[in-house]
């Protein structure tokens, strides 16, 4: 069985984008849209020199809304891929949910905070769940890793009246950290290192 560093994509990877048409900050849906989170390449890199199994967990509900299509998905991911290589960086696997709640005939299991990407992962990359973790920017990925049995990593520069939704739903992440330098030794910390 191998441990596994299970990490959210938009807001943790790469910025989110300005969506003009919605008004609001959505993923990015075409390759020159992608900004790479600063250090995140180095971060990766990090993570598989101790010994992890990187896999990339994202909802992509553009793909069930039709306001992203699978060619502009693969080239943004893609895209996303090359630009963590500069700096040494690379996933070894990517679980997507493509549904929306508005758009499904039935329900998924796979769309955070569900842990179905998760699971997915661990039958098919042989994962040891306990010994994993689930890094995201918010309140889904929190839950989708606790529900897999996986500690946890709230990546955040939000404010403690923010992040007290997190309590309030009995949603404690393991770790909070606002860069990516702090991770690894707050994962020390609370003696999470494989």
């Amino acid at each position: 069985m191998r441990n596994a560093f299970f990490i959210d994509r938009d807001g943790v990877l790469n910025k989110m984008v300005y969506d003009e048409v919605h008004g609001l900050m959505d993923s990015p849906r075409l390759p020159e849209q992608v900004q790479i989170m600063k250090g995140a390449g180095q971060f990766l890199r990090q993570i598989r020199d101790l010994g992890y199994l990187i896999t990339v967990v994202t909802n992509q509900p553009g793909l069930a809304k039709g306001t992203l299509t699978l060619p502009n998905l693969t080239a943004v991911n893609l895209c996303l891929a090359e630009r963590l290589a500069r700096d040494g960086g690379r996933w070894d696997d990517m679980k997507i949910c493509p549904h929306h709640p508005d758009h499904m005939q039935a329900p998924c299991d796979c769309r955070k905070p569900l842990p179905g990407l998760l699971l997915a992962a661990a039958r098919d990359d042989e994962i040891d769940l306990s010994k994993s973790w689930m890094m995201g920017d918010g309140l889904t990925d929190v839950q989708a890793g606790r529900a897999a049995g996986c500690r946890t990593i709230l990546f955040t520069t939000l404010k403690l009246e923010q992040i007290s939704e997190f309590f309030r739903l009995d949603c404690r992440p393991d770790v909070i950290a606002g860069r990516f330098e702090d991770v690894i030794p707050r994962m020390r910390l609370v003696g999470g290192i494989a």
